[in-house]
């Protein structure tokens, strides 16, 4: 009877371990996980937001030539219309203001300005919000306390602050010490003197090049890696520590790094760049391509330096800049 109950007591043990052997001898879950990326939420959700709530109050003032109202959103604001909206210099400017041509003049402040077509924002502006149907211009020293979109380019000159989100449904160009939390383009690109390459450090680390793949289409390695300059890696490089690129490489698919990641120069990287650290961009880096949207995130900083482009998100979790 003992004997009879220990048998039954080791199979009933067994039991959830017998699927597993099944599947260890024939595979028939090996197969790459399927991610349906189309549950993306809108990189340009606060714009769009935003001209959805002042659509109607933009409709009647057009037919207007001039309107004056006020809307509820978060709080009770006001809402003023010009065709061509001009916020004087050094004046404050309490409100939303929407036009279809919109110049917030140097040293001024506004809560939120709208353009139908051109937003220009000179220099030492102060602004909660800034939204354009069409191009933005922002000067210099300029601070966002919230976030940019516009519907067509937007360049950005030095030493402006883009508050927690920037976005474009086009080129989105940055000047020097630009400073951001999430820029949102295609793509995001940078415009500076910074033009030499990052230097490397390739201390204790594993180096990889074209003979060290082996034919390989993808490699993870454990501890720091540097790549040689020219390598050609097919599809993804994921490295459990911290990375340098030299100039010249292509990785087509993503690179996953568990420290910091430092692209020299002139680097192309087709998929994402996932690090666990700081981000370095070099000179003519580009990551991604045209059509297809990709992300930099880094847990740390991200640093940009002249003539990058990044097709998608560029997230920086402890504030990234151009230099």
């Amino acid at each position: 009877m003992l004997l009879v109950s220990l048998v039954l007591f080791l199979l009933v043990l067994s039991l959830p371990a017998i699927p597993s052997m099944f599947e260890v001898r024939k595979p028939k879950d090996d197969g790459r996980l399927h991610i349906m990326e189309q549950y993306v939420r809108d990189p340009r959700w606060f714009g769009r937001s935003f001209r959805h709530k002042l659509a109607p109050f933009v409709s009647e003032a057009r037919g207007n030539s001039y309107g004056r109202a006020e809307l509820r959103m978060r709080t009770d604001e006001e809402v003023r219309w010009s065709p061509d909206l001009e916020i004087p210099a050094l004046e404050r400017l309490r409100g939303i203001g929407v036009g279809e041509r919109v110049v917030v003049g140097h040293g001024a402040g506004i809560r939120d300005a709208y353009a139908l077509e051109r937003l220009d924002v000179q220099d030492d502006v102060v602004a909660r919000t800034l939204t354009s149907d069409a191009t933005m211009h922002i000067g210099r020293a300029v601070q966002i306390l919230r976030w940019i979109d516009a519907d067509g380019d937007i360049e950005i000159d030095s030493d402006s602050d883009l508050g927690l989100s920037a976005s474009g449904g086009a080129r989105v160009t940055l000047g020097e010490r630009v400073h951001f939390e999430r820029v949102w383009g295609a793509p995001v690109a940078s415009h500076t003197s910074h033009r030499e390459p990052f230097e490397l450090d390739r201390h204790k680390a594993t180096i990889l090049d074209t003979e060290a793949m082996g034919g390989r289409r993808s490699i993870v390695v454990y501890g720091p890696v540097h790549v040689k300059a020219g390598t050609n890696i097919p599809e993804h490089l994921k490295v459990h520590g911290p990375v340098s690129i030299e100039p010249g490489v292509t990785i087509g698919g993503n690179l996953i790094s568990r420290g910091d990641v430092t692209l020299a120069e002139g680097v192309t990287i087709g998929g994402h760049i996932f690090a666990e650290g700081n981000i370095r961009l070099g000179p003519r880096s580009r990551v991604s391509r045209d059509g297809v949207a990709k992300t930099v995130y880094g847990t740390g900083k991200v640093l940009i330096a002249n003539d990058v482009e990044v097709y998608g998100w560029v997230v920086s979790e402890d504030g990234g800049n151009t230099l």
